[in-house]
């Protein structure tokens, strides 16, 4: 047995190790490619490397981590492979309450409150689907997922329609934004980002045993001790935090939160003890990479960084799905 728990300790901090010289490499790949050429000793250079690359490049790492691990934590929850950080309407509830903002502020002022009226936006989503999806004191998974495609599809429709009476100055800034943007970067919102997103996930980390218990059921972890009702809530409300605030400083990034866990799954396997810290860590390595890739790709103009994760995220989960399938045929 002290064999076992050796041998499996050993394999976690082997697969950390791997994944920290990853993302290392990721950081040095950001701070150094880009539309100005780094020149050693030069004090502009500095100021890019520190206060333009470096926090833009943490705070991809922190967005990638918190999506990826709302991801995984809503695959398990809601016991669907498809199931991704935007299904809830939490994206789109955030997205709205910006594009509602921008028809009443000035462009500057906009620029200046996106990430509050974007986590505004979330958290009324949040509260209005969970209210929405409670049947007798208990949160139903099913009515959960109607609930928030739904809602998805109605904050879709409210935001093209805002969107075509917004004045052209402002509705460049929002849709630039809505296609995932990490410009908005400044140290103390960088902070905040920060301990908002640890506050969220250290809890999420130690609901990993329930939540391989309730993967196989609900009704199977109830027989074996888990209080089900309180960690779906508990978990829930985390993943949703995880979301509102990656949107609210980044927008809509799709396919990290869908296609990472996935990856995780295939390398690391399904125990969320390791898929948990896995998905978290692969997810910042991607987007950090992703957002290097906008930065870089058509220089010196910029790609949204979400245009990026969906031409990577698209094939692969297509990849995936048929691969899946091919294995369920043999």
């Amino acid at each position: 047995m002290n064999f076992m728990s050796a041998l499996s300790l050993k394999r976690i901090f082997l697969t950390l190790a791997l994944l920290g010289m990853f993302l290392a490499i990721a950081f040095l790949v950001s701070l150094m490619f880009g539309t100005a050429k780094i020149e050693w000793g030069s004090r502009e250079s500095q100021f890019i490397l520190l206060h333009i690359r470096l926090p833009r490049t943490l705070l991809a790492f922190l967005v990638g981590m918190a999506l990826s691990l709302a991801g995984a934590v809503f695959q398990a929850l809601l016991r669907n492979p498809l199931a991704d950080p935007h299904l809830l309407g939490v994206s789109s509830g955030g997205a709205l309450g910006v594009v509602i903002g921008s028809g009443f502020l000035m462009a500057g002022s906009l620029t200046l409150l996106i990430p509050t009226l974007s986590l505004i936006g979330s958290v009324t989503a949040v509260f209005v689907v969970y209210r929405l999806s409670m049947r007798k004191g208990a949160l139903s998974l099913y009515t959960l997922i109607l609930v928030g495609v739904m809602l998805n599809s109605l904050f879709v429709s409210a935001i093209i329609f805002l969107q075509s009476v917004v004045r052209s100055d402002e509705l460049m800034t929002v849709l630039f934004w809505l296609l995932g943007n990490l410009t908005l970067t400044s140290y103390p919102r960088l902070f905040f980002v920060f301990i908002v997103i640890l506050l969220a996930s250290v809890p999420l980390f130690f609901q990993a045993r329930k939540l391989n218990i309730l993967s196989l059921g609900e009704s199977t972890a109830h027989s074996l001790g888990v209080p089900v009702e309180r960690t779906k809530k508990t978990v829930f409300f985390l993943a949703a935090l995880l979301t509102g605030i990656s949107v609210s400083v980044s927008g809509m990034i799709g396919f990290i939160g869908l296609v990472v866990p996935h990856l995780a799954r295939v390398l690391f396997g399904s125990d969320y003890r390791r898929l948990l810290p896995t998905s978290a860590l692969l997810g910042g390595i991607l987007l950090i990479l992703s957002d290097t890739l906008a930065r870089t790709l058509i220089s010196p103009q910029e790609l949204p960084v979400g245009v990026i994760t969906s031409f990577l995220g698209a094939p692969f989960f297509i990849y995936f799905l048929k691969r899946r399938e091919a294995k369920r045929v043999i």
